[in-house]
Order: structure tokens, then sequence, then C-alpha cells
């Protein structure tokens, strides 16, 4: 995995903060069962099977939405839709950690050859899974003005 490099955010009469860069693309060619990656608001874990409800799905979109952020699309692989509380289940017997089913996501599988470019973002580095992979998404959760815990959206 290639080291995050950073670059300087200039402002006019301030100090000049440090920006993390980390939109290149990447293979994980190492992604085992319970490991995690993120690609902007969105976590990719490594689960060991493939839900019994998983169902095929022609839409390669991993979040909802017309926005650029939502725009995180499998390029290559399979993209299923799952019970929500099976892919939970998966989630916690993987990583050992408590995934609330409104935050769980479509299930992919990587293909046989990945490469660098399988999950896609305009805005976030793109990338690739270790071959057969299956991977379940979670989206972040951040806690609105009220306290009141929602779903993050590029």
């Amino acid at each position: 995995m290639p080291a995050t490099k950073t670059r300087n955010v200039k402002k006019s009469g301030a100090q000049h903060p440090e920006r993390i860069i980390n939109d290149a693309p990447r293979l994980l060619e190492v992604f085992e069962v319970g490991d995690v990656s993120h690609q902007g608001d969105l976590s990719i874990v490594r689960i060991a099977t493939l839900p019994k409800s998983a169902k095929p799905r022609e839409n390669r979109q991993l979040a909802e939405g017309s926005t650029q952020g939502s725009r995180h699309i499998l390029k290559r692989g399979n993209v299923f839709d799952a019970s929500p509380d099976e892919v939970a289940r998966l989630i916690r017997a993987a990583t050992k950690c408590e995934v609330d089913t409104r935050y769980c996501g479509p299930v992919f599988v990587s293909p046989p050859a990945p490469s660098k470019n399988d999950l896609t973002h305009p805005e976030h580095g793109n990338q690739g899974f270790a071959a057969g992979s299956i991977c379940a998404v979670v989206y972040q959760r951040n806690l609105d003005s009220e306290e009141r815990e929602q779903r993050t959206q590029d």
C-alpha cells in the first residue's frame, strides 16, 4: 500500500495546515476476512461468505444518490443486495463489531483478476481487492446538530 501523501493548503495570513491526500488508486492484494478499507463515506468490510439472501443486482453504484460524492461504482466484479440483518451478522462474525442494519449496504465479490480501478470514485482513490474477496459495504454515520445518529453522505 502506498504511503499517504500530504499537501499544504494556502490561506491568506494564516499558517499552512496540512491536508491529507489519499486519492491514489490502490490494489489490496492481501485483504483477509475482517479487514476494512475506506473510500470516502463507505467502509468496505471483508466477510467470510456471500449472504444466503444475496440477489444479483444490475445497479453497480454502491451508495444511493445522484451527487458526485455518491458515485462509488464497482466496475468489475459482482454486486448483490442482501438482508441487512444477515450482512450485519456476517460483519460481526468477521470483525466482532456491531453494525446497525440501517448502515448496511450492498455486498460485492471482487473479480478473479483484480485491478486498482475495480471500485471507482471521482474524488476518492479507486480501489481493487484481492481476487474473490466478498465485501460488505457499510455507510458512515455521524450525529446531527441534535445529536441524533444519521447516515453520512459525500
